[in-house]
């Protein structure tokens, strides 16, 4: 495991075990032994959120489930979960939820907790004075896949369970097609805009016959970024974007527009082997940018 996620890995254990604890970057970073910039700079590149907010979050989501199992004070709620006057606590529980603890635990509404942060096993790596993906570049030739297309809303409440049944539907049905890799399956996601969570994401094979699949989608050839992940798509997905953006500024990358805005390329095995490769377009490689030959 990269040294990064392994450090913020077993904070996010403790900070689960210690949620009522002294979780400020003072605390932290020296049970980390690392300085308090430099923890602080790490929590959010590998997390997603800075520390600050997600142990914030941490606290006030546990306090839901204390105010929905429980009839105890919110003093008592306070107290427990480290803000040492109540009034800090209902403000900020305000603020979070829109509704103070008293308000929530009478009317019961649906409020979006802090999950647990995951944190995405991928390499990352000190460059230009910041954390950013190790990535490399690629050169595909083009190649043409089958399969199916799926329009989803990423801000729908079944948008993954959507999409987990529709690919692996298909990828039960085709794996014993002859002629067919079986070896590796590819996603490929287009996004409808700028902001926009409407995603087009097609899951193909290569190799399998005309009848075997409803769509075709040609894959052009040409230039890739290309980054190592471990793990579920979904946990991936909540990080890559942010990731991609420090990469492409410390590299200087400029995307190519080609219709692809991803092509994600799992082994046989996956989900049991976790490997990802991310691929991105690219007009040309970086010149600080690694070349490596395989093919996705």
């Amino acid at each position: 495991m990269n040294g990064y996620v392994s450090i913020i890995n077993d904070t996010l254990d403790h900070i689960e075990g210690n949620i009522g604890g002294d979780l400020t970057l003072s605390t932290l970073s020296h049970r980390a032994g690392i300085s308090g910039f430099h923890f602080n700079r790490m929590f959010r590149t590998v997390a997603g959120i800075t520390l600050k907010q997600y142990v914030l979050g941490r606290k006030l989501s546990r306090a839901l489930q204390l105010l929905a199992a429980s009839d105890r004070s919110v003093l008592d709620i306070a107290l427990e979960l480290g803000f040492e006057y109540p009034e800090v606590f209902s403000r900020a529980f305000s603020r979070q939820f829109g509704l103070s603890p008293a308000a929530y635990r009478t009317r019961r509404p649906a409020v979006a907790a802090v999950e647990r942060a995951v944190a995405v096993e991928r390499e990352i790596v000190s460059r230009r004075g910041g954390l950013t993906l190790k990535g490399a570049c690629v050169e595909l030739e083009p190649f043409e896949l089958r399969g199916v297309v799926t329009e989803a809303d990423a801000a729908a409440p079944d948008f993954e369970a959507l999409l987990r049944a529709r690919n692996d539907r298909f990828l039960r049905a085709t794996a014993g097609h002859p002629g067919c890799s079986r070896e590796r399956f590819y996603t490929a996601v287009s996004c409808s805009g700028a902001g926009d969570e409407r995603y087009t994401v097609f899951c193909g094979r290569r190799g399998l016959p005309d009848d075997a699949g409803s769509e075709t989608l040609a894959v052009p050839g040409g230039w890739y970024a290309l980054f190592d992940y471990q793990g579920d798509m979904f946990g991936i997905r909540e990080v890559f974007e942010t990731d991609l953006y420090r990469w492409i500024i410390a590299s200087e990358a400029r995307l190519r527009i080609c219709g692809i805005g991803m092509l994600n390329s799992y082994g046989g095995s996956y989900p049991e082997d976790p490997a990802v490769m991310m691929l991105v377009p690219l007009e040309a490689p970086p010149q600080s940018a690694r070349i490596v030959m395989k093919q996705p």
